[in-house]
């Protein structure tokens, strides 16, 4: 038996009529102040503030939803190649532990992520619950190129993760990367992948503090925006480079692509 397409009114918040009950709670707790910066927006689309709001509210719950499961499967086809380069390195799979090259931040991010573990998660099944503790940051900035080693210190050095990560197999956590490089007429490197991660975890952080999303979103350290629709497009690009199975299954199945096609658009 086929599946039948779930209707979008199922995922979309219908706009309450104008001065009914609804519409008055719901400006009581929204506030005047916060759909304000729906204004401005909204009378270029010619549409009502409180829908242009309810709509940006449907596509962060989508956007949530949809990025959980990249940042799952991010953090664990990456975890899937740290132990290998420990084993390798240190003669031990507990990568958190084997001594590798991590940068100030890198260290603070895995000790403050072992902080919230209970007592018995640290004996147990220790490797699984830390993973899960690390934050989407953490993974991107394994991306970056590696800052400072004891910095303040006499002996500070700077970590590499071009070469003591990226190269020695955190590459090999990308199986479509290089192919999709290519689709897009560009070179597979670390910075392509970090530009495709960075973009979803500004998306991620923009939803998760409840910051409008019609206007775009800033890309943190570039003083600039991009639209919504290229945000979106990068969770894809994520989820490509990650497995293609993953695309897939996230082109049939992506909220977010269903509530974005649906975006109140000016003069409608």
């Amino acid at each position: 038996m086929s599946r039948q397409p779930t209707p979008v009114s199922a995922f979309l918040s219908q706009t309450p009529r104008k001065g009914s009950p609804q519409e008055r709670a719901l400006r009581a707790y929204i506030t005047d102040e916060r759909l304000a910066s729906y204004d401005s927006e909204a009378r270029r689309r010619s549409c009502p503030a409180l829908r242009l709001y309810l709509w940006d509210h449907d596509m962060a719950s989508a956007c949530m939803g949809d990025i959980a499961i990249l940042e799952v499967a991010l953090r664990n086809h990456m975890d899937r190649q740290l132990p290998l380069i420990a084993l390798e390195q240190s003669d031990t799979e507990d990568w958190y532990m084997a001594g590798l090259r991590f940068d100030d931040r890198t260290q603070r991010q895995i000790r403050e992520a072992w902080g919230h573990l209970t007592v018995q998660q640290r004996k147990r099944h220790t490797h699984g619950h830390l993973v899960a503790a690390l934050t989407f940051g953490f993974w991107r900035n394994l991306l970056e190129n590696g800052g400072a080693i004891h910095a303040h210190w006499p002996d500070e050095g700077s970590a590499d993760y071009e070469n003591d990560l990226w190269r020695k197999g955190i590459v090999k956590a990308f199986p479509g990367g290089r192919q999709h490089a290519s689709d897009a007429n560009a070179k597979w490197t670390r910075c392509f992948a970090l530009d495709i991660v960075k973009t979803v975890h500004a998306l991620r952080n923009r939803v998760a503090h409840h910051e409008p999303l019609v206007n775009g979103i800033p890309l943190p350290g570039e003083n600039r925006r991009i639209t919504l629709a290229d945000a979106v497009q990068a969770c894809f690009d994520l989820a490509m480079i990650l497995d293609r199975d993953l695309y897939a299954w996230l082109m049939d199945n992506s909220k977010m692509k269903l509530v974005l096609g649906h975006e109140p658009q000016p003069n409608e």
